[in-house]
């Protein structure tokens, strides 16, 4: 028999958020959208973030940027296309932790983040507090322009028109740390506070941005200490 088609959700274009730095927002079955995010490394080769399983149209532009090589899996719950980029690029080189995987049998997990990341001059970090395995990257942006912080569920700021459910299981005020991760994933109240005002104080943070919602471009530094506050 064959294998059915990846299924894939209707998503954006890829959007450039800062100097070699962009996200694509896709869809989902619920009214949550979910960010994926690219950054061009030092040689020119792609590095994916949280993948998000694009139409042939947005492949074609991705591969416009360059060859994807690295796939991040960040997250156990943020694997639904990730066997869609395995399959589609055989030598892609998948980097996770060593839950990430788990929920997606047959996933292989090739190197850990600090084999594969640390030479790029990627600083990737678990969240601490956290039930389930979440990498943190902290990537330096070209032009010296900075660097940016990415999650997946820790944290996250509401953007465009707001649907029911992401009111009532979001972030309380639309920005920090959502009220289902609080209830679903974190073990650690303190630990999380101190981690998250850990990375405000990263040298040169211009951006702060989960897999959810928008992406922070003023005062990163201030939205991550105000999601500690929020705890």
């Amino acid at each position: 028999m064959a294998a059915q088609p990846h299924r894939i959700f209707p998503h954006g274009s890829l959007e450039p958020i800062a100097p070699g730095l962009w996200r694509v927002v896709g869809g989902l079955p619920i009214p949550l959208k979910r960010n994926m995010f690219v950054w061009r490394m030092p040689d020119g080769e792609l590095l994916l973030y949280s993948v998000v399983a694009l139409d042939e149209a947005g492949m074609t532009a991705l591969e416009g940027l360059g060859r994807p090589a690295i796939m991040v899996v960040p997250h156990p719950f943020h694997v639904m296309d990730a066997p869609f980029y395995a399959a589609r690029y055989p030598s892609l080189r998948i980097v996770g932790l060593a839950d990430a995987g788990s929920r997606a049998p047959g996933l292989r997990i090739d190197a850990t983040p600090e084999q594969a990341l640390a030479p790029l001059g990627v600083r990737a970090v678990a969240a601490a507090g956290m039930k389930y395995g979440e990498l943190c990257l902290d990537l330096p942006l070209a032009e010296g322009a900075g660097r940016a912080f990415l999650c997946t569920d820790l944290f996250g700021r509401n953007e465009g028109k707001t649907a029911l459910m992401i009111k009532l299981l979001g972030p309380p005020g639309g920005e920090g740390v959502a009220r289902i991760v609080r209830w679903r994933q974190i073990a650690d109240r303190a630990a999380v506070r101190g981690f998250l005002r850990a990375q405000a104080d990263t040298p040169g943070l211009r951006i702060a941005a989960g897999c959810h919602g928008g992406v922070v471009r003023d005062d990163a530094a201030g939205f991550l200490r105000r999601a500690a506050a929020g705890l």
